[in-house]
């Protein structure tokens, strides 16, 4: 993403740093046994992307004790004024917030009691996408299961609802499928793409 206001203070001639945020994967601690074995970190660019360099302070958000602590996706809310990472957390996915992207609060968490759970949750998405044919907006959580589709293997499931910077609050008590197939997997969105144009643009991976 482009910290388009250095939030995270990792740009340098006031220009604007690239920030990836990423999951650690601890082989050795997954091989011993431990929980913790996933952490999120980021690293930044000033050079357009074509060298990256690693916080000094990473991982920048630890792992409480679960197992699966993974995926984050991350992006500006605007009328909070922070970052929000979304980030899949055993069955669930859990909300967390940053002012700069460093130091992370957790929000909320969201799926124990809806959605369906027939294979572990991951690689999930939060955007707001305008309803066709009005003026109205609403938010969309993307969740990947795998297994547990529909029909079998994996699939991507969704969420359309109300999200205010602190927790996501669904219009239904149930999950909707982006597609009835048994292997579209680990989708998410780009980001940044011009409100003019009207789309938010997919990729899905065939399993």
């Amino acid at each position: 993403m482009v910290d388009v206001n250095n939030t995270s203070g990792l740009g340098k001639d006031g220009k604007a740093p690239l920030i990836a945020i990423f999951t650690y994967h601890d082989a050795k601690a997954e091989k011993a046994r431990r929980n913790d074995f996933q952490t999120q970190a980021i690293a930044y660019s000033n050079d357009k992307g074509r060298t990256w360099e690693k916080y000094s302070a990473n991982p920048e958000l630890k792992n409480p004790g679960i197992r699966d602590f993974r995926d984050p996706k991350v992006m500006w809310h605007e009328s909070s004024k922070k970052w929000i990472m979304t980030l899949a957390t055993l069955d669930c996915i859990t909300f967390f917030s940053s002012p700069d992207l460093k130091n992370w609060t957790r929000e909320s968490e969201f799926g124990k009691t809806i959605g369906a759970h027939g294979g572990v949750w991951e690689c999930p998405d939060l955007f707001r996408l305008k309803v066709e044919g009005s003026n109205v907006s609403k938010w969309v959580l993307f969740v990947n299961i795998n297994p547990g589709g529909p029909n079998g293997g994996s699939a991507n499931q969704y969420f359309v609802g109300e999200f205010d910077g602190h927790q996501f609050v669904p219009d239904e008590p149930r999950e909707k499928w982006v597609d009835w197939g048994p292997d579209n997997y680990a989708g998410v969105t780009w980001s940044n793409v011009p409100e003019s144009d009207g789309r938010r643009l997919f990729l899905g991976v065939d399993e």
